[in-house]
């Protein structure tokens, strides 16, 4: 968090340095801080995608899932499209459809990147995250495995990222944590 705020005091301007600011208070849960930092960093630049798609997250964990959907309205329809250049956003999309109950558009997401996966590159970790939103832990780490062999780069975030935080208690999540080598 000093680090965070320190590069944020260093370039107040910089909707980038207030978006650390807030996802440090996201993976932290501090939900409401998030909120309120997500969109100062908005305020600076309304156009970037990851903001919202991150501000929606932080509404979702809160069960605000409307006001979640509403911030990924906010953003334009290719950034949405699951594609190589976007899964991030996309994938985050898919999760907050899981958690909110549109359990078919969430695994419509998921099919869109298993297809994605037949021609280019897919971090399998936006996969698992969206099958972690839908409760099927099972599904959710067979893809971390396949992401871990392939070195996904969203693994890094396992030990904090707010879309699993359900499956902390399951063996197989402190297992993975170990075999990368993230703290337990």
């Amino acid at each position: 968090m000093k680090e965070a705020q320190l590069a944020e005091e260093l370039d107040p301007l910089s909707p980038e340095m207030a978006g650390q600011v807030a996802t440090t208070y996201l993976f932290t849960r501090r939900y409401d801080e998030a909120i309120a930092q997500y969109q100062k960093a908005l305020d600076l630049n309304p156009n970037v995608p990851a903001l919202h798609a991150e501000l929606g997250w932080a509404y979702a964990m809160k069960r605000m899932y409307p006001r979640a959907l509403a911030e990924y309205e906010k953003t334009a329809k290719q950034n949405k499209i699951v594609a190589a250049e976007n899964q991030f956003v996309a994938g985050g999309l898919g999760w907050v459809y899981a958690v909110s109950g549109r359990r078919a558009d969430a695994l419509r997401i998921t099919q869109e990147f298993k297809d994605l996966s037949s021609r280019t590159y897919v971090d399998f970790y936006m996969i698992a995250v969206i099958y972690a939103g839908l409760g099927d832990k099972d599904e959710a780490f067979r893809w971390l495995e396949k992401g871990y062999k392939e070195r996904s780069g969203g693994m890094v975030y396992l030990g904090v990222d707010v879309m699993l935080y359900g499956m902390h208690s399951d063996p197989r999540y402190a297992d993975l944590l170990r075999r990368i080598g993230l703290p337990q």
